[in-house]
């Protein structure tokens, strides 16, 4: 393939073959920024990864809510309880900004199953107010980390250092400040599961 095919839209084939079949979870709770779930995961399914929507409790199986800025967004079910789940069942997780981070942060599932991602090495894709998580399962202290501007002053007081960029990009994580950076996210996201060892890898 050309670099110019390469760079053409829909055809990111040759770098983006890694990508298929690989298993991300999506963590969620009520308020979740509705363009920050529904972008990368369109990015990751055209791709072919499989993504699957985690929540925190029951009720998330009957319906977790979306937002959109501060109207109402669209809302889901959650395939999935984090409790259910190991970082050993997926090969990356998605942690989408708005009021949901704040919500879930100290859900002691949610900071187990973070803290065995981090672990395990496997790829954590932060946007918005998604460094939150990071910061109360006590992941952040010398990681460079960027999100949302109103979080810059938390990141720096867990011991991170706050990167006012579109896209920071430290060992297995890739952050972003939120919706507007999207793109280059995206793209981040992209090449660093492509990259990422599978969960199950065949014998």
């Amino acid at each position: 393939m050309t670099e110019g095919g390469l760079l053409g839209g829909a055809n990111h084939g040759a770098d983006m073959q890694g990508v298929d079949g690989k298993r991300v979870a999506a963590l969620i709770g009520d308020g979740f920024e509705e363009i920050e779930l529904a972008e990368p995961r369109r990015a990751l399914e055209e791709a072919g990864a499989i993504v699957t929507i985690v929540g925190t409790d029951e009720r998330a199986r009957q319906r977790v809510r979306g937002k959109r800025g501060l109207d109402d967004g669209q809302s889901l079910k959650a395939e999935e309880l984090v409790a259910d789940c190991t970082a050993e069942d997926f090969d990356a997780l998605l942690i989408p900004g708005g009021t949901s981070p704040d919500r879930i942060r100290t859900d002691r599932e949610v900071q187990r199953v973070v803290r065995e991602f981090d672990t395990l090495k496997k790829p954590m894709f932060s946007i918005g107010h998604g460094a939150q998580v990071l910061i109360s399962a006590q992941l952040v202290r010398g990681r460079q980390v960027t999100g949302v501007h109103s979080i810059a002053d938390d990141i720096r007081n867990a011991g991170g250092l706050y990167r006012d960029q579109p896209t920071v990009t430290d060992s297995n994580w890739v952050s972003t400040r939120g919706a507007e950076d999207l793109p280059q996210f995206n793209r981040a996201m992209l090449e660093k599961l492509a990259s990422a060892i599978p969960a199950q890898p065949v014998v």
